[in-house]
This record gives C-alpha cells, sequence and structure tokens, in this order.
C-alpha cells in the first residue's frame, strides 16, 4: 500500500465527515451550486455543445476544416482538421475545447503530442459566459465583457503561435478518419457526450459549492478555486486581475478536464504551467485594451474587499504557491511515468 494511498483515503474520509457534520451548510452550499449551474452553465453550454458535438461527429466538421484549416496549419502548426476544435473551443465554454480535442484523439485524427499542444492553448471561458454571464450580467457591461472575451482569446492565441514552433514545421494536408454519420445517429450520440459532460461541469460545482460554503472560501481566492462562483459572485475584481483569473480558469474547471489529460499522458503540472502563462498574458492583454479603449472605473472598482486590505498580488503568488506544491508532492509520489 502507497502512502500517497492512504493520505488520499485520510483527506476524503476528513473532507466526508465534515460533510457530515456540518450537513445543513452543506445542503446550503450544494444547493446554491445546482441553481448556479442551472441558471448558467446548464442554459448556456448544453445547446452549444450539442451542436458542435454533432458537427465533429459528421461531415459538417470536413466543410468547415477545407475551408479554413489553413489557419491551423500556418498559425498554428496544426492539422487543419484541429480547426474546428479550435474555433469551438474558443467560442463554446472552457471544456468545449478539452472534449472536442478528445474527440479527434479517441478518432485517430490527431496523436497524443498533438492533443497535448491543443489541451495547453485551446482552453477559454467562451463568448457566452463572458460576455453575457460575467459582463452583462455580473458587471452589467457588455463592454467589459468584449473586452475580458477578447483578452482570453488572444491570449490562447498567443500561446498557441508560441508553441507552433516546438515541432518542426510541415505541410499539414487535410485528412479525416471520421466516419459518415446520418444526422439522427449524429444528434444522439451528441445529445448524450454533450448531457455527460455538462451533469460532470454541475457536479464539481455543486461539491466546491458544498465545501466552501462550510470553510467559507475568501471571495478574493475563490476564481482560483471554481471560475463561476469568483467571476459571477458578489465580490468585484479590476477588470484585468479578473481577466487573469477567467484564462487561468479554477482548480474546478482543470479537475473536469482530467480524464482528458490524462487519456492525452500530459502531466497536470504542464497544462497548470499554461494556465498560469495564459493568465498572465491576459492580464497585460487586457491592460493593453484598457489603454486603447479606456472604461469606466467604476464598471469594476466597487469591491467588497478593499484592494488596500487585501493585496491581490499577494494572495495569487500564494494560491499558486500552494497548487504548485500540491502538483510536485502528488507528482512525485507517483512511480507510474508518463511518455
Amino acid at each position: 500500500m502507497k502512502r500517497k494511498d492512504v493520505l488520499l483515503l485520510i483527506i476524503l474520509s476528513g473532507v466526508a465527515g465534515v460533510l457530515i457534520i456540518f450537513s445543513a451548510d452543506a445542503r446550503a452550499g450544494a444547493l446554491e451550486g445546482l441553481k448556479l449551474s442551472q441558471n448558467t452553465i446548464i442554459p448556456s453550454l448544453t445547446p452549444l455543445l450539442i451542436i458542435f458535438f454533432i458537427i465533429m461527429k459528421t461531415n459538417a466538421k470536413d466543410v468547415i476544416a477545407r475551408a479554413f484549416g489553413f489557419i491551423s496549419t500556418y498559425v498554428f502548426n496544426l492539422p487543419q482538421v484541429t480547426f474546428p476544435a479550435i474555433l469551438f473551443g474558443l467560442i463554446g465554454g472552457y471544456p468545449t475545447g478539452a472534449l472536442l480535442t478528445n474527440e479527434l484523439l479517441l478518432k485517430g485524427e490527431i496523436d497524443e503530442k498533438q492533443a497535448q499542444r491543443l489541451l495547453r492553448f485551446n482552453f477559454c471561458g467562451g463568448c457566452g459566459f463572458i460576455i453575457t454571464a460575467v459582463g452583462s450580467a455580473s458587471l452589467s457591461s457588455t463592454k467589459a465583457g468584449v473586452i475580458l472575451f477578447l483578452s482570453s482569446v488572444i491570449s490562447s492565441v498567443i500561446v498557441g503561435v508560441i508553441l507552433s514552433f516546438s515541432e518542426k514545421r510541415k505541410l499539414q494536408g487535410y485528412y479525416s478518419y471520421t466516419e459518415e454519420k446520418s444526422f439522427g445517429d449524429a444528434l444522439t450520440t451528441a445529445t448524450d457526450s454533450a448531457v455527460k459532460s455538462v451533469l460532470n461541469i454541475t457536479a464539481f460545482i455543486i461539491l466546491f459549492s458544498a465545501i466552501n460554503k462550510i470553510l467559507t472560501i475568501p471571495q478574493q481566492i475563490m476564481p482560483f478555486i471554481e471560475i463561476t462562483s469568483g467571476a459571477c459572485g458578489e465580490a468585484s475584481y479590476p477588470l484585468a486581475q479578473l481577466s487573469a483569473y477567467l484564462s487561468f480558469g479554477g482548480v474546478c474547471i482543470h479537475f473536469q478536464l482530467l480524464p482528458v489529460i490524462t487519456r492525452a499522458k500530459m502531466k497536470y503540472y504542464d497544462f497548470l504551467f499554461f494556465r498560469i502563462l495564459s493568465g498572465l498574458l491576459s492580464y497585460c492583454v487586457t491592460k493593453l485594451l484598457l489603454v486603447i479603449s479606456p472604461m469606466d472605473v467604476s464598471v469594476f472598482s466597487n469591491a467588497s474587499i478593499g484592494v488596500a486590505e487585501f493585496s491581490s498580488v499577494n494572495i495569487a503568488l500564494s494560491v499558486l504557491m500552494i497548487i504548485g506544491c500540491f502538483v510536485i508532492i502528488m507528482d512525485i509520489s507517483s512511480k507510474k511515468k508518463v511518455i
């Protein structure tokens, strides 16, 4: 029996015990998480995921890839067939890029190295969540939402371009191993995949919300843990800081993607590094966009926690150090080498 297994058992038993002892608070938190998912995640993500999966499971994907796949070839040094996954990943929402990357990997249309490269940059909150939920609803400013969305997309594209030089450039012709499916078959399988994905996301949000209700995680740290509650919660943040949070995505989202990351034989610390890098890039891009198109400070400066009282920079560094230490410990304790 490995020590890490014993430690995992102790931690999970402790969490279960806390949830039982403080069951009333846990239920209240779980209900808040369910309502948050019901009002934000389920209605905005489910329809898009169904449509995107239908496209990826039919020859409709080929139409897009043949017309615009050259962008993947010349910009990201990836096969043309990856363009729909990149496009939908950037506009659809956090799990979309990873789920569609997994779809390509399972069908043998990309190899593991290409899947790993996609997972490093094909990660974005999506226009529905960032512009509508965060911008229009939470910040009462569609313009703020557009700036946040553009920052996330631009930072992802920058990372993708940088990674394109990590491998020798070669002519990426078009190819696809997708079997042609009827619309009815594609609709059935796409709906099943989308619903399972959304239920998985909802379950994570409910769990984190229940734990948060008991532990009362500070609002300034919450976006690192669960981005939906953090970005749409009561606390407000400077726009550049919020853009960094959105590009990082939150540990809750990261956990949802672990099966895909593992299937691509990718280490979590690899994925985490690029989430931090994307957050820093997004912060800088937002600063630049605010210089080009200034905004009223009142849009994002009504924080309930003063910056002078609570240094966001120190919090960010502390949280990242804690996450980093956890990842390193888990990685060292694991004897299974992933090639």
